[in-house]
């Protein structure tokens, strides 16, 4: 059983790792991009909001391969994309 498992469960990490990451910084991108509007030029406002989600992807990324239980990965994963979302919405 631990033949299927473990394959899995690294596969599952993978896929929360890149894939709730790239919709996380989307996310923070959209954020940021209604953010700074106000105080930068829009160009400016976008070339910042997008370096800061490419940081927040690294940062996310390795993060989740730091920590141990796919459990708590899962739960932080969706109340991150659950948060910016809202924020998305609110703000923007």
């Amino acid at each position: 059983m631990q033949i299927v498992l473990y394959p899995l469960s690294v596969l599952y990490r993978f896929i929360l790792a890149f894939g709730m990451g790239y919709v996380c910084s989307y996310l923070v991108s959209l954020v940021l991009i209604d953010v700074f509007y106000p105080y930068f030029a829009k160009a400016e406002s976008i070339y910042l909001a997008a370096f800061s989600a490419l940081i927040f992807y690294i940062i996310f990324v390795i993060l989740s391969f730091c920590i141990h239980s796919l459990k708590k990965l899962t739960v932080i994963s969706l109340a991150l994309v659950a948060t910016f979302f809202l924020f998305s919405k609110f703000i923007g």
